[in-house]
């Protein structure tokens, strides 16, 4: 069987946008990416003209502007579900190397909504079968609507059915069933059309978005006086990074203007064998984002306390080094106990190319107080040909470990983690600590277990005795039953210094995706 695929000479005039010749490719990577399946075909043509930054800056803030259903907030609500939308469809429909919202079940997702029912089939007959009870009435309530797992041993169908006034408006019938087929059992889903006229439905499912077809340029919206950053005068002036586009950047991202970039911001706290305290910070460039960051050359960002000063900023050459697919840059600050807003970013020849920004909480422990770090998840633990210096972002000695800053993971993957122990108790026998871990995986509706067991430490000193240790190993996704099927999970992590009777508890939620 041989399903027809959804957009091909269909429904993406915007697949026409190719030529990108003029802007970078972090800016050029927006018009390729998932908001091709909303593009009217004139803003496809406009997009595919522009011919600087600053130019698709202005297209995309417009783009925004004019479907946003509440004009004059700072919210727009359509613009959030969209990316909601977006981020439901990568979980959910993935396969290999291709984005969920980029399938076509993640496209119809996209265009027009969650169904009003979904059921799955498989050929071995088994299936699932959901439903959210109603479609919603507009963009704004759009939701994630769980398809269900089924057999995937095989071929595998799912239909989704759509009911309710927008179905009537975009289709012109008040029922629509979609069917979509997946030859493999891969998550390869085509969809498969059946006497129904897409081309119509999308251009009136993207005009019914439009809720500003007026508007020429993207109105300013004046922010709350408690929201509108100071001005940077005196020593937070001094604390602006030199080139001027990369200052412009960071400001940007401090009001809170998206990045366009999948970038993501990591974060730990260690203690060095000097006993300081220091902040490691990653940059975390999946391989859907690499391609507009591979030649940057300068790593640069600053970090903000709760009332919007500036604390500290960096600008040094640096490159992006690859991980796996993905790609990273790292560096080390210094920060005094508090809770900051932090922004890192990738820039070649004094220009922007990728940003990512989060929350960071420093608590600076003291030299001999006893405590773990944050429990870190990565794909991606290795040993270099050469030890690192101390407080090195991310290693120690010659291990280094890099944060899958996504949190998403494959079941063809090994989950490893890495805690820092800061000064556990010592047994006199052995000069070494005795800790024992024991470990949760929830999610799926299940909960794999490993139980409480001494686990092995290694000392980041170099030499046993009073100190600090980490601790380190790795989950083979693919080995654990049941097997995991793609969703949300956590990992609870209990270690007992049995020493001490101290005990401490962590956890760190991740994603399973498909291949």
């Amino acid at each position: 069987m041989n399903p027809p695929a959804l957009w091909t000479g269909l429904v993406l005039a915007a697949s026409a946008v190719t030529a990108f010749a003029a802007l970078t490719p972090a800016k050029a990577e927006w018009g390729k990416g998932p908001v091709q399946a909303i593009m009217t075909v004139e803003e496809a043509a406009a997009w595919k003209g522009l011919q600087s930054d600053a130019e698709a800056d202005s297209f995309i803030d417009l783009f925004w502007a004019r479907r946003d259903p509440t004009p004059g907030t700072p919210q727009n609500e359509y613009r959030n579900d969209f990316e909601a939308a977006v981020k439901a469809a990568d979980a959910q429909f993935s396969y290999r190397h291709v984005r969920g919202s980029m399938t076509d079940p993640g496209r119809i997702l996209l265009l027009f909504g969650p169904p009003t029912h979904a059921k799955r089939t498989t050929a071995r007959g088994g299936g699932s079968e959901s439903g959210s009870g109603r479609q919603p009435s507009g963009r704004q309530q759009l939701r994630t609507t769980e398809i269900g797992s089924g057999d995937l041993s095989g071929a595998v169908d799912m239909k989704w059915t759509y009911e309710g006034a927008n179905t009537q408006q975009y289709f012109g019938k008040s029922q629509l069933d979609l069917s979509f087929h997946d030859q493999y059992g891969d998550g390869a889903f085509k969809l498969l059309l059946r006497d129904v006229d897409l081309t119509t439905a999308r251009r009136r499912a993207i005009q019914a978005a439009i809720t500003q077809p007026q508007l020429t340029d993207a109105p300013s919206i004046q922010r709350p006086a408690d929201q509108i950053p100071a001005a940077r005068t005196g020593a937070a002036a001094d604390r602006a990074v030199k080139s001027a586009a990369l200052e412009a950047a960071l400001a940007a991202a401090q009001t809170g203007k998206p990045a366009n970039s999948e970038a993501v911001l990591s974060y730990a706290e260690f203690v060095s064998p000097s006993g300081d305290s220091y902040v490691p910070v990653q940059i975390y460039v999946p391989a859907a984002t690499a391609a507009g960051a591979r030649d940057a050359d300068t790593i640069f960002g600053a970090v903000d306390d709760t009332n919007g000063n500036r604390v500290a900023s960096f600008e040094e050459r640096a490159n992006l080094t690859a991980s796996k697919r993905d790609f990273f840059a790292d560096k080390t600050l210094t920060l005094p106990p508090g809770k900051y807003h932090a922004t890192v970013g990738l820039a070649r020849d004094g220009q922007p190319l990728v940003l990512a920004s989060g929350p960071i909480e420093v608590s600076r422990p003291a030299k001999d107080s006893a405590g773990t770090s944050r429990l870190i998840l990565s794909n991606n633990i290795y040993e270099g040909p050469n030890a690192e210096p101390a407080k090195a972002p991310f290693a120690f000695g010659r291990l280094k470990i890099v944060p899958k800053g996504d949190l998403r993971f494959t079941n063809a993957e090994d989950l490893n983690y890495f805690v820092e122990i800061n000064n556990p108790g010592i047994d006199p026998a052995t000069n070494m600590p005795k800790i024992l871990c024991q470990l949760d995986l929830t999610g799926g509706g299940t909960t794999t277990s490993a139980p409480l067991t001494e686990a092995p430490v290694m000392s980041l000193t170099g030499k046993p005795g009073p100190g600090h240790y980490a601790m380190t190993s790795s989950i083979p996704l693919g080995q654990v039953r049941p097997t995991l099927i793609p969703g949300d999970y956590t990992l609870k992590m209990k270690i007992v210094d049995s020493i001490s009777k101290q005990s401490y508890d962590l956890e760190q939620s991740f994603e399973i995706t498909h291949p």
